[in-house]
């Protein structure tokens, strides 16, 4: 599936603008994370699903009035990508493996004064490259959608509430653990980098979906009694909290990176330690919003077939 295009079209319809103008909806948890500078990270699946959660995030943004600008962490989708799965590939030879890793580790930033959108020009804020952290210039963010939305979303809520849109500084962070020696010290990197620019006036936003199970992502593990929509959702909630646990309150990167990467396929695994080094000791998760999305009808797979659409507020000691 060529996901750029088939979200875009999403935003596009018709109807996009009005629905997001109905989803801008004050939430006061949203509202509380914000004003304490948490990072809320919000999915990026259809925009029926994300849209509502990404709006709350939005709406929060732009009712703090000492927001002047975002910076949004996004996540680089690998699967695509050559030297990704190259890093990735046990019997490849390490020396390949070495190359690859630094063709696609650390962060990459975009370039350019604005990010077109279907409801107008959103401004974009330059950052500087340093270690671990630069420009693409070399195509990886060609097909890359993980903050479309989310732009766009930023865009239209500014003629909705009518106030100028806030400016963004994407920043798309690819592969963050070494695969041939486990260091995060990418990782550690990249979350300096943020830490230099999030002053008082920026907010910290992420986006990643936390769940990709069933038919479509390479199996389905849970046992028969958890088979019911309810139930299910019951159980790959628990697993995604004990994989926020182990990377916040643990800070155990190792572990929370294998739980996201074999169990539950969170696309957040190469974020994790980002935003807890970032956040530092005694930092914590707390998932505000959580539900299944189906995907079975968007890929024409079998059931179940399931990414989860989850808001969850990263909050530092």
């Amino acid at each position: 599936m060529d996901w750029k295009p088939y979200y875009r079209a999403e935003r596009a319809a018709q109807d996009a603008r009005e629905a997001i103008a109905s989803w801008l909806v004050a939430d006061a948890a949203v509202a509380e994370a914000v004003a304490r500078r948490d990072v809320l990270s919000f999915p990026h699946t259809a925009l029926r699903y994300a849209g509502p959660l990404q709006s709350r995030v939005v709406r929060a943004l732009y009712d703090d009035r000492n927001v002047r600008r975002v910076v949004a962490l996004g996540v680089l989708h690998g699967a695509g990508l050559a030297p990704y799965r190259t890093a990735l590939d046990p019997a490849a030879a390490r020396g390949a493996r070495e190359e690859a890793f630094a063709l696609v580790s650390g962060a990459f930033l975009v370039s350019g004064e604005a990010i077109a959108t279907a409801f107008g020009a959103l401004p974009l804020l330059a950052g500087d490259e340093a270690d671990g952290v630069r420009v693409d210039r070399t195509g990886l963010l060609k097909a890359e959608f993980s903050l479309d939305t989310f732009a766009s979303i930023l865009r239209a809520a500014a003629d909705a509430l009518g106030r100028p849109p806030l400016p963004i500084l994407p920043l798309y962070v690819g592969m963050t653990r070494n695969p041939t020696t486990g260091s995060f010290g990418v990782a550690e990197r990249v979350a300096d980098w943020v830490r230099r620019h999030a002053d008082a006036a920026t907010a910290v936003v992420a986006t990643g979906d936390l769940v990709h199970y069933g038919s479509a992502y390479g199996g389905a593990w849970a046992s028969d009694d958890a088979r019911s929509a309810a139930a299910l959702e019951r159980l790959l909630r628990s697993e995604v909290e004990r994989a926020l646990g182990l990377a916040f309150a643990e800070r155990d990167w190792e572990q929370a990176y294998r739980l996201s990467n074999e169990r539950i396929r969170n696309d957040q695994r190469e974020m994790l330690a980002v935003l807890s080094a970032y956040l530092g000791e005694g930092a914590s998760a707390s998932v505000l919003a959580f539900e299944l999305s189906d995907y079975s009808k968007i890929l024409a797979a079998a059931s179940p077939c399931v990414v989860a659409s989850a808001l969850v507020d990263y909050r530092r000691k």
